[in-house]
Order: structure tokens, then sequence, then C-alpha cells
């Protein structure tokens, strides 16, 4: 009798637990497509949540910063180096990664199919359960109607927080593709943080690293393929956009050599009330918390003066970024004249359009990186006065022929 009072006793239990988890898989679950949001994590990650509430703030630095500036304003040159291309109709200043997908969604750039919410929610990864690759190419606003999450929790961790993980699969076919492996704290910020474009039919997001991350490695991939974002107007010069190419300037740098990953100096660990150790969630310029992300290395130096050195350093960058813009749209401008001159053989042209291809990724590649250089400061003067010599070239091509 005992033994079979036990039973029911623990079927009885089964059951009221079955019964409550699948009420807590219909609320959590069902209701948000599988994807537990920030909120829900909150009780039991109480500080990790609350530095992820701060991704709201503005937290702007010198030289960088979430408040939505306009860049056309503040670099006139864009218009001339981006006409015929979105960015020069707007190009705001990102203001954080909580606010990713209400700025793609509110943009007054095109949207060229459902692909562009791939970064910007993981609700995206439902998307392509539920309809395959050919989401992709799906109408962007019906498909950024369903969405309920920004990025969060899930991006990086799916639905068991801890350890990061790869969500995105676009960056495993990317990886596949080299040779290196890499540490997942900078694999996890590669999932976005990454040069990247959209195959022209299916929208699908592709990593181009058929021949390594490097600048040049990527040209030639776009080269060997004729591909091109879009053609200039009043040059006709077949174009790249770079996109926001973290990711690949960081690998080679002084930090990186010394192991140290994305997540080491962005998500720094920080001490609560109690005097207990978690790891922010605030994903914001590690000169907003010094004393956590870099004096432990820095140890014989102030917050000031680290400040100080690295705001040098991005001075430099930001000099040499708008000198080199100034002789790209000189190319662009001259290359014009000869192009509405008409007496230009379509051979000379060709050739400085080919300078100014060259000159504008690599400028572009340093511009739209959200570090201004100190990511990688070598890498990026090595790539401005590369695109400072391409376009000096092409102007020394028209100038030969007149």
């Amino acid at each position: 009798m005992k033994r079979r009072g036990l039973f029911i006793f623990l079927l009885v239990v089964i059951t009221l637990v079955s019964a409550c988890s699948k009420s807590s898989t219909e609320a959590k679950g069902e209701e948000i497509q599988g994807i537990i949001p920030a909120e829900e994590w909150a009780d039991k990650y109480p500080d990790e949540y609350a530095s992820y509430l701060k991704n709201a703030e503005v937290a702007n630095t010198t030289y960088g910063g979430s408040e939505a500036i306009d860049y056309l304003e503040k670099y006139p040159n864009l218009k001339t180096l981006y006409a015929g291309n979105g960015f020069s109709k707007e190009y705001l200043r990102a203001r954080g990664h909580v606010y990713a997908l209400e700025d793609v969604i509110n943009t007054a750039r095109p949207k060229p199919g459902a692909s562009c919410l791939s970064c910007k929610t993981a609700d995206y990864l439902e998307m392509i359960n539920e309809y395959g690759d050919s989401v992709h190419a799906m109408n962007f606003d019906e498909m950024a109607a369903k969405v309920k999450n920004t990025i969060s929790c899930y991006d990086c961790h799916q639905n068991t927080p801890g350890e990061p993980v790869i969500t995105r699969n676009h960056l495993n076919v990317g990886l596949d593709k080299l040779d290196t492996e890499f540490k997942m704290g900078d694999l996890s910020c590669a999932q976005c943080h990454v040069e990247y474009y959209m195959d022209k039919e299916t929208k699908e997001v592709i990593l181009p690293w058929d021949n390594g991350i490097t600048v040049e490695g990527i040209e030639k991939y776009y080269d060997d393929m004729d591909y091109y974002d879009w053609v200039h107007p009043d040059t006709g010069t077949k174009l790249l956009k770079a996109q926001h190419s973290e990711f690949e300037t960081y690998q080679g740098s002084l930090h990186s050599k010394m192991g140290l990953t994305c997540i080491d100096c962005h998500m720094p660990p920080m001490e609560n009330e109690d005097g207990d150790t978690y790891r922010s969630h605030q994903w914001t310029s590690p000169l907003k918390h010094v004393e956590q992300s870099c004096l432990p290395c820095h140890k014989n130096e102030t917050a000031d003066e680290l400040i100080a050195r690295v705001e040098k350093i991005q001075e430099g960058v930001e000099n040499k970024t708008n000198e080199v813009s100034d002789i790209i749209v000189n190319l662009i401008n001259e290359l014009t004249k000869a192009v509405n001159s008409g007496k230009y053989p379509e051979e000379t042209l060709n050739l400085a359009r080919d300078y100014h291809r060259k000159a504008q990724w690599r400028w572009d590649f340093v511009f739209v990186e959200n570090s201004t250089g100190f990511h990688n400061p070598e890498f990026t003067h090595k790539s401005l006065d590369e695109a400072r010599m391409y376009a000096e070239k092409g102007l020394e091509v028209l100038r030969e022929f007149q």
C-alpha cells in the first residue's frame, strides 16, 4: 500500500510539473517564438540586466558615442563620396544595440529585403526556421511588423545564459572559409560587426572572406566576381560600400596579439554594492569605464592619462581620414569633369575609376569602423596611406592626358 501510495503521489507531482512546464512554455515560448526576452532574466541576473538597460543611455566620448548625430552635416564630403547611394540621403551615427531594430525600421535608406533585420533582432532566426532562405528577399516592412525583440540575451546566449554561442549562420559559413581559429570573445561580436554584402538575387547576408579578412583579400573577392554596391552617378565608378568592419580591423592588433578579445575591454568584470563580481552588459566604449577595462593592465597610468593617450591616437586617425577624403573628393570632381568633357579615352577613364574604387574602399573601411582607428592604429594608418596613394594615382592619370 505504501509503495502504491508513493507511486500515485509521484504521478500527481509529475503531472503538475508537466502542466506548469507547458504553461510556462506557452507564456514564454510560443508567444515570443521561443525567444526568452531580456526582462525575464532580470531576477536571476539582476546586475547583468541592470547594466544591459544602460545601453539605452547616450554614452559619448570625444571620438565616439551613441548620440545620433548627422554624419552628413559633420562630414560634408560624404555627400560626394556616397552620391547615388542610400548613405548620401541619411547617415546617422548608430545609437547603440537596444535601438538597432527601431533605427533600421525608421531609416530613410532603402531596405532591399527582410535580411536587413539579420543583425537587428534574434526574431529573424525564427523567421528563417519558419520560411527558410526565401525570407531574406521578403518585404522588409511586412517582416519587421512581426518582430518583438531587439538585440538582447538570445543573440549571444540563445536561451541559456553563460558562455556565448554563435547564433548567426552567416558567421559559421564565413569561418569555414578561414584556417584561423578565433576566440569566442571575438566571435560573439563578429556575428554582426563585420564587413558583409547581400546577394543581389537572394538578399542573403554573405561574409566575403574567401581570400581572408584583409582589405586586399576582400577587395579581390569582390573584384573577381565584378561586384559593386552602386555606380557613382558622376564618375561612373563601380564602388564598394564598406560596413562596420570592427572584427577584421581588430585582428592582428597589439591587444589581439596579447590574447584580449572584444568582451575583455567592452564587457569588463564589475563589482556590485555587495562586492560580488559580474560582467558588464553595457556595450559601450571602454573609455566609459577605464578603471575596469584598462587600468588592470595599464597599472602605471591614471584614468585621465590613458584617456588622453587613446584620444591622441584617435585624433591622428580622424585628421588623416578627413585629409584623405578631401583628396578622394578632388579625384571625384576631376574625374567627373573628364567624363563630361567627352575628350578622354575610355581606357583612361576606366583606369582613373579603378584607382577611385581602390581609394574609396580603403578609406571607407576605416571611416565606418567604430573605434576611430584605436582597434588597430597600424592597420588603420596603412589603409589610409594606401587610399591616399590610389587617389593621387587617379589624379595623376587624368593630369597626364591633359
